[in-house]
This record gives structure tokens, sequence and C-alpha cells, in this order.
């Protein structure tokens, strides 16, 4: 399919992003069922401006959305709200077609940029409150920090009543129509990305939308999905009241036992782990063989537990592919703090223990004072060792849950 639309947002802004139908994982972790869209927008005024690029490997659609708006040398500004590679990733193209333009940004979007292309270019750092002139038009700025780099800001086009929010109220979700009251219902699509992308940042969200409360809007310009022009307000009232609830129950009680097992060692201490876990208290228990599960299954379960457990073989002196990938999922941010523990069988050396436990420090999660590490098949007396340690570590976590409700 040729991506040749351009459509109106208002008579003055025109979304000129592209689609991607075909994209299977964003960001590596992250499912996206429904594909997804990167998000650009052209503001036709006296000095005329665009907000976000698009992906780099998208750059033919993308100049050829620009020049069915503009001659590009005439756009004098380009505005990050946020320089991930999925929004910035065309901006030293554009900057070679408009050359005298002026990237607008936060001061750490500003750094990062530079960082990122190692080059100079005609920039303008703003603040909170800032304003920017389009001669005829007027832009005013917003910080909205976290949401979800330190990056972000949000930006308002006064007389339009347009706001541009990138990641704040998208979602990974791909349709030609574009509009939030043309594409059905996506909230499936929408609080997946609340979840994984935005939930850690909850604080700021909920600061955020305290900012834009006052504001008439008309439409909210995303980075990502459907742009929001009739149901607005729904979203954002979806955003926060999922905000306040992580903010509330920040964890539950519960642990979630992930392992790897080759000939069913590392499998059967699991459960029996769980056993002793669930006769400690009140806990709920998810135990998963991960080596053939989704990475965004496996996310899923990190986010909603309080307890994790990591077990794994010891194969060649190390651990197993597939927890190495579970490190790569646990967000210090987001699960800093959480009890964590390793387990596993091995034959001739047991390295597993000690590689786990460095991650899970390096990561920030709370080592629980024992790991649970047996020769090739555990016997009677160690799978009850398994179940007294499941017993243990559900106690510690009950502990940790009360310390940490009291910071």
């Amino acid at each position: 399919m040729t991506d040749n639309k351009v459509l109106d947002v208002t008579a003055d802004v025109k979304w000129i992003g592209v689609l991607d139908k075909d994209i299977v994982t964003f960001d590596v972790v992250m499912e996206t069922q429904y594909g997804t869209t990167y998000n650009s927008y052209f503001i036709n005024a006296e000095k005329k401006a665009v907000v976000e690029t698009t992906k780099l490997r998208f750059w033919e659609t993308y100049e050829r959305k620009i020049r069915q708006v503009c001659n590009p040398a005439e756009i004098e500004y380009i505005i990050l709200d946020h320089t991930e590679p999925d929004h910035s990733g065309n901006l030293a193209n554009l900057l070679r077609l408009a050359p005298e333009a002026t990237v607008v940004g936060s001061g750490n979007a500003l750094r990062y940029l530079k960082d990122m292309f190692g080059s100079d270019f005609k920039s303008m750092q703003v603040k909170d409150g800032d304003t920017l002139s389009l001669g005829n038009k007027t832009l005013r700025f917003f910080n909205a920090p976290n949401l979800h780099w330190p990056d972000s800001i949000y930006t308002y086009l006064e007389e339009d009543k347009v706001l541009f929010t990138c990641d704040s109220f998208g979602a990974h979700y791909c349709s030609e129509a574009m509009f939030d009251d043309l594409v059905g219902n996506y909230d499936d699509a929408f609080n997946y990305y609340f979840d994984v992308i935005l939930k850690p940042f909850s604080k700021f969200m909920l600061k955020a939308i305290e900012k834009i409360r006052p504001l008439e809007i008309s439409a909210i310009c995303t980075g990502h999905g459907p742009i929001l022009r009739s149901n607005w307000k729904r979203f954002v009232d979806m955003s926060e009241k999922r905000a306040l609830e992580a903010i509330e129950n920040p964890v539950k009680n519960r642990v979630f036992i992930a392992y790897v097992s080759a000939y069913h060692n590392t499998g059967d201490l699991a459960g029996h782990i769980a056993e002793g876990i669930r006769e400690s208290g009140d806990l709920e228990v998810e135990v998963m063989d991960i080596e053939k599960a989704s990475l965004g299954s496996i996310d899923e379960q990190l986010a909603k537990s309080s307890g994790i457990l990591l077990g794994s073989p010891t194969i060649n002196q190390n651990i197993l592919l597939q927890i190495y990938q579970v490190f790569a999922l646990i967000n210090p941010i987001r699960d800093r703090g959480k009890l964590a523990a390793a387990f596993g069988s091995y034959g001739w050396s047991g390295e597993g223990a000690s590689l786990i436990e460095s991650n899970f420090s390096n990561l920030k999660l709370k080592l629980f004072d024992e790991n649970l590490f047996i020769r090739f098949s555990p016997d009677a007396s160690e799978e009850e060792k398994a179940r007294t340690f499941g017993l243990k570590f559900g106690k510690a976590m009950a502990e940790n849950l009360k310390c940490n409700s009291n910071v």
C-alpha cells in the first residue's frame, strides 16, 4: 500500500505522518499487534513549522508528504517534543531540505539531539510557559518531563486549540482513518501502551494532566496512533485514572516465578517454591516457563508483581539466554526495590547464582538473603528445602511490602 495521505486536523494543521502496519514489536520488547504510526504535523502559519518527524526508514514517504503541504525550504521551525528516534529519526534529512530551520525543544532534547547527530544546527531551548510566535499563530510550551524521557514537553497551538503531546495519550494502533472517532474501539491498545510505556511515570502524568486541564482543546495530536479530536477528554481521563491507580496501588501481593529448565529439574524446583510461597500468606503466585513465552507476556508479569524469582540451570558456566532477556525487561524505575531471588540446578559448577544475583543488584532490585541451587535432580529432602525457601521468601516479601508502604 502506498501511504500518500495528508489529513486535515484543522484548516492549518496537517497530519503528515506515516503508517507502519507490519511492525511486530516496538523497541524490541513491546508487542504491536495492530501496527503503529509515526505522527508528524505541519502548521501552516506565516512562519511554517513542523512538529515531530518520523522514523528514519520512512523518509521517502515522509518527504512526499512534506512536499504536498509546502516547499520544505520555507520551514522555519521544527519542534521536537521528545527525541526518541521514532520521532527524531528524520530530523537530519529534513534539515537538509530546510537548512535555515530552527530546532525547538527542551534543554535535554537539544543536548540529546547533538549527541545523536554529532553536528550543530540552529536551535532554540524552551522552558515551561515559554511562547513562540509564528507570525499569525502562537505556540506555548509546557514541561512534561519523564513522559517518558527527561526531554519531554507538550506544545499548544493557541489559535487552533491543538495540543501536541508526543507519546502521552498515544497508542500503537495503525489505521488509515487516523482519527479517534473513525478508527473504532482501540481501548486495549491504548491501555497496553499506557501500562508498558507511561505507567512507571504515573506521578509525572498526573502533573502534566493538571497543567493541560485549563486549556481549551479542539484536538490532541499524539505521537503514535489515532489523533484525538472527538474523545480526547475520555482518553485523558482514562490516563488519569490509570495513573492514580498505579500510585495508590503500586504493587499487588504477587510473586512472579520465571524459569527455564533443560531437564525439568529447575521447573520442579519452581513448583515447590511456589507451594511454600502460597503457604506463607495471602500472596498470588504466577509460575511461568519462559522458554517460548513472548517478551510482552513476561513484561506484563514483571510489572504487576512485587516479588521476582528467576530460575535457570547452569550450562557451560552460564545461565540461559531467556534469563538475560528478563534482565532486559526489568525496569529499574518501575521495579526498584522489589524483592528478588535466584534458584536453579547445576552439574559441575554453580555460577548461575552469582550471575542472576549480580544482575538483580545492578537493576536496583532488593536481593533476598538466600538462593536455592541444587546439583542435578532434586530429591525429597531438596524438594522440602524448596518449599521452605518459598515460605521464607513469602514472609520476607510481606515485610518488604510493609517497609515500602511506610516510606
